[in-house]
């Protein structure tokens, strides 16, 4: 497996918008269209917004965003780890652990920091990766929680 941004694949940007749209439409409400743009401004290579891709002889496996705002309610706090996602066939190998910390490097060797994130679901997976919760919130109807990882 390997980690690229996705300037390096934009091929994925379609698939990609796929599964964002089927995972978190009921969520958001977004159209698959306007995932695609949104993905479209992250075709960076070194700085914000930036998409990750993990992939495996370049069939994305899964993905996560560094983004400046992820949640209008806590907009004074940025950036935000976004759309962590991997594909249901590739759970349980730890890609969504190696996406967490490709990220937190990335903006550790970008002097960026702390990194903020919500989550509907369960913490554990970030808390591995050395995320702490540190409040909860309601977003739409539903309740999240509030994790932020320091690079100190």
């Amino acid at each position: 497996m390997t980690i690229s941004p996705l300037a390096d694949l934009p091929d994925a940007i379609e698939t990609l918008a796929q599964w964002f749209y089927d995972e978190w439409h009921a969520f958001d409400g977004r159209r698959m269209e306007n995932i695609a743009t949104q993905l479209s401004e992250n075709l960076n290579r070194d700085f914000m917004p930036i998409t990750f891709v993990a992939h495996r002889n370049r069939l994305p496996l899964g993905s996560v965003s560094l983004d400046r705002s992820d949640f209008p309610a806590f907009d004074y706090l940025s950036p935000w780890l976004s759309s962590l996602y991997v594909h249901p066939s590739f759970r349980g190998k730890g890609i969504g652990s190696s996406l967490v910390r490709h990220l937190q490097h990335f903006a550790v060797s970008q002097g960026i920091g702390p990194i903020y994130l919500w989550t509907p679901g369960s913490t554990q997976l970030y808390e591995r990766c050395g995320w702490v919760e540190f409040t909860s919130a309601t977003y739409g109807a539903q309740r999240v929680k509030l994790m932020k990882f320091s690079n100190e």
